[in-house]
């Protein structure tokens, strides 16, 4: 009785193991995606972002005070192309990146941009929230809102 219950106290150790390996697995690779994002934010490549969606290619987007809600990724590329249109980077970074954990595995962070808008030289902060969530052994973009 006591080795039944001993092994199924082992079995149970070692399958919570997995969750844990996925989490630490998806956890460093979450920084490395954030500096992919920063990098086509600072490129200002709204089509590469839109790319990120998960499956089902919808995205919550908000940029400013433009509602939010799940909308197509064709339809992010298309907000995301207007804002880059009227707006330049200066620098982008990437800010308190994050596993929130669950199943399936989740993040968020930030990424810090620094813009003009086009022909002027002040430049402005801003804060690019973006939830993210891990699907088919990568990390996809599951909300991005630009706030001022």
């Amino acid at each position: 009785m006591k080795r039944r219950v001993l092994l199924a106290v082992l079995a149970l150790l070692f399958a919570s193991g997995a969750p844990l390996r996925a989490q630490e697995q998806g956890a460093s690779r979450l920084e490395s995606f954030f500096v992919q994002i920063a990098r086509l934010w600072d490129a200002e490549d709204a089509d590469g972002l839109a790319r990120l969606a998960p499956a089902g290619g919808k995205m919550v987007l908000e940029v400013g005070r433009e509602g939010a809600g799940p909308v197509q990724a064709r339809h992010v590329a298309a907000a995301l192309r207007s804002l880059f249109a009227d707006r330049e980077s200066v620098s982008v970074r990437p800010a308190r990146v994050t596993v929130a954990g669950g199943q399936p595995l989740q993040g968020f962070g930030e990424l810090v941009w620094l813009s003009r808008s086009r022909g002027v030289s002040a430049a402005r902060n801003s804060t690019v929230y973006v939830g993210v969530i891990w699907e088919g052994g990568e990390w996809k973009i599951r909300e991005l809102r630009v706030l001022p």
